[in-house]
């Protein structure tokens, strides 16, 4: 088991102690605000438990007791880990948590990443190239789609999205004219 553990979400990996009283500094591999909810609400204080990874891979859970963003990492504050010493055995390990079940129609970002991408057109299927990238524009996000040299914006819209088979890595779209 390790960061390719298809059961869990790696959030980040500890770097270093934060003060005296056992936190940890974070080095988030999800931006800051995705750890924020739209009540407020840390994403994370949300959570009831989430594992610690070290490097061999061997997890434990713990629960988290306190959140904060302080000079572009997340402090955590983990229950049963109340001094320095004690933080200081977390350096390196990933925080993580279990892999939820996602509402239909809805897919982590990490099963869309290296996914075959074909354009249906009145041929049959044509090869675009592969999903290198996602980012958000407020509305909705855009696949980063690339084969060679040639790169393609997508809108991730579900009247041009057709297809996506997670276990075949695949996604079938139709793409808009001016494409």
């Amino acid at each position: 088991m390790g960061k390719n553990d298809k059961s869990l979400i790696f959030l980040g990996e500890i770097v270093n102690t934060q003060g005296r009283k056992g936190e940890v500094r974070l080095i988030s591999y999800l931006s800051l605000s995705s750890f924020v909810t739209r009540d407020g609400r840390s994403l994370l204080e949300n959570m009831k438990n989430v594992y610690l990874v070290n490097p061999d891979g061997e997890r434990k859970e713990t629960r988290i007791l306190g959140m904060r963003e302080h000079k572009g990492f997340i402090i955590l504050k983990f229950a049963g880990y109340d001094t320095i010493s004690q933080a200081e055995q977390l350096k390196k390990y990933k925080v993580a948590c279990k892999r939820l079940p996602l509402v239909r129609g809805a897919y982590y970002v990490r099963d869309l990443m290296g996914m075959d991408v074909f354009a249906k057109d009145k041929t049959g299927l044509r090869r675009l190239g592969k999903i290198v990238d996602i980012f958000g524009t407020g509305t909705n996000d855009i696949y980063v789609i690339k084969e060679e040299t040639k790169e393609i914006l997508f809108p991730a819209l579900k009247k041009f999205v057709k297809e996506i088979n997670i276990n075949k890595k695949r996604m079938i779209i139709d793409l808009p004219e001016e494409l």
